[in-house]
């Protein structure tokens, strides 16, 4: 991938990020490589794979038939993939075969107490350097986080570059690296291949810009709606909800068929009735439905029935035969072989698996001594 200059601009969380680059409407693939280490802060890994995942989901909300072209997996000193437990950290999805110029390494933040203990650490973590300078040589990017940038820059990747620093290492680093200029205020930057940012709160922000020059800006921009706060949104939802601009879509058929259908749960089914409440015909109407649900409106109410049924067994002490006839069936027992189906276990074993009071011969005996008691006091 040829090198486009971008402009990262001071961070503002209340702005979407301002991406400089024009991609193409079909990004080619990108796989990032998150770099797990020893004193890294995982906060940032699992800050960029929050991103990550928010943008794939974007992706896929906008284009359900189009092929992923967002991978990531985590990756250790050596680069092979680690297998990773953490709840919510996922260890790899399934790797496009992408080069190593549609490659992204995302380098955490240190942790050190001090910056000579910080040149010592990443000085003589060879694996990783030697790991990072395969990366390069093959045309793959990097994006540095806080004090990980000390990677790239032992590296000789950012000679020449203007930067910001962390502020608790810039003196440290000037010296370090005479062929840097450190003055930068701008909290995020580019230099050929590699990204960086000064401050770990801001990965969110980093990571959409990353994302959107290397991938799709597009993406990126949805998805910062989403992860970055927006106070124009706040501030205007709330009447655009009571005016209920951003309520359901009613003009929709599916939308006013499942309404219908939700409120007479109770009433013996039939399609002309949904059809009629939905303004179509009973063809366009099974159409549509199915498309947008995946069942037929029969088939969509059997799981409101069901559904009602539980909650009944769960807190009521209502016999099969009352909930069946709430639930809109005078047979009893055609209720219970739907219930059975659907369920995966008769009425009777779901309310003594999931019940949520007491059994009625506990209930009677609670209100029969509640009963006495209030006869002794009288």
């Amino acid at each position: 991938m040829g090198r486009t200059n971008i402009a990262i601009r001071n961070a503002d969380p209340a702005k979407p990020p301002a991406i400089a680059t024009l991609m193409p409407a079909s990004p080619a693939p990108l796989h990032v490589r998150l770099l797990w280490l020893p004193e890294a802060m995982p906060g940032t890994l699992f800050t960029t794979l929050d991103v990550l995942r928010t943008i794939a989901g974007v992706a896929r909300l906008q284009r359900p038939d189009a092929p992923a072209t967002l991978s990531w997996q985590v990756i250790s000193a050596n680069g092979r993939a680690v297998p990773v437990s953490l709840p919510g950290m996922i260890a790899a999805t399934r790797r496009s075969r992408a080069p190593d110029a549609r490659t992204l390494i995302v380098i955490p933040g240190v942790l050190a107490s001090n910056a000579h203990q910080l040149g010592e650490m990443v000085a003589g973590d060879t694996a990783t350097l030697r790991m990072l300078e395969r990366h390069a040589e093959a045309g793959g990017w990097i994006a540095a986080a806080s004090s990980g940038m000390l990677y790239p820059l032992q590296m000789g990747l950012l000679d020449g570059a203007r930067l910001g620093a962390p502020w608790v290492y810039q003196s440290w680093m000037t010296t370090r690296f005479p062929r840097c200029d450190f003055a930068s205020d701008q909290p995020m930057s580019v230099h050929e291949h590699v990204f960086t940012c000064v401050a770990p709160a801001l990965q969110v922000e980093f990571m959409l810009r990353v994302l959107g020059h290397l991938h799709d800006p597009d993406l990126a921009q949805a998805a910062s709606q989403l992860l970055l706060y927006q106070p124009e949104r706040q501030r205007n939802v709330p009447e655009l909800v009571s005016r209920r601009w951003l309520s359901k879509t009613a003009d929709s058929p599916v939308y006013r068929a499942i309404n219908w259908l939700q409120a007479h749960v109770g009433e013996p089914y039939r399609l002309s009735a949904v059809a009629q409440a939905a303004a179509v015909s009973e063809r366009t109407l099974l159409r549509h439905f199915r498309q947008v649900t995946g069942l037929s409106p029969l088939d969509y109410l059997h799981t409101l029935r069901v559904e009602r049924a539980r909650m009944l067994l769960e807190v009521t002490l209502h016999g099969t035969q009352a909930i069946a006839e709430a639930c809109g069936y005078s047979d009893a027992a055609a209720f219970r072989r739907l219930f059975q189906r659907a369920a995966g276990m008769s009425m009777s074993d779901y309310r003594a698996r999931f019940a949520l009071r007491a059994q009625r011969r506990y209930w009677r005996m609670e209100d029969a001594a509640g009963a006495g008691r209030a006869r002794s006091r009288s």
